[in-house]
């Protein structure tokens, strides 16, 4: 009898001491779910980014439509574009939240002087305490003339 007593207390140790929280709960993290068309000619189609966010405190997104928190830089390009992102939770609200971000960013097309090119798209996301995502960096698309 007293064996299985220590036995129990032993196992709600290991449970007890095995149990940590996941240190991605309390950061603000984005990941690419997909990236679609990842082959297209220039000016034709559109590209879609699929993106999912999870944030401890809901800070995705600002009430000014000034403030633009979403960043989409072409690895083509010294600088990125910046755009607006809605708030995702009702104000004064400190609620986890996770969802998807569906982001369509314009037709790319060639710069150069040949008929392909490749890019990729760095992508971020500012929160309302002014911290950054993590980078999330598309899958390799090529452009065609």
């Amino acid at each position: 009898m007293i064996f299985k007593k220590h036995i129990i207390f032993f196992l709600i140790t290991v449970l007890f001491f095995g149990c940590k929280k996941d240190d991605n709960e309390d950061t603000f993290i984005i990941n690419i779910i997909s990236t679609e068309p990842l082959a297209i000619t220039e000016f034709r189609e559109n590209i879609m980014v699929n993106i999912q966010y999870m944030h401890p405190e809901g800070f995705v997104g600002f009430f000014d439509p000034d403030y633009l928190s979403l960043e989409v830089k072409d690895s083509r390009l010294a600088n990125a574009d910046y755009y607006h992102i809605i708030p995702v939770s009702p104000p004064n609200d400190n609620v986890n939240v996770k969802g998807e971000l569906l982001l369509e960013i314009d037709a790319p097309f060639v710069f150069g002087n040949g008929l392909t090119e490749t890019l990729t798209y760095d992508i971020r996301i500012q929160d309302l305490n002014k911290q950054w995502s993590n980078k999330v960096t598309t899958s390799v698309i090529t452009v065609s003339k």
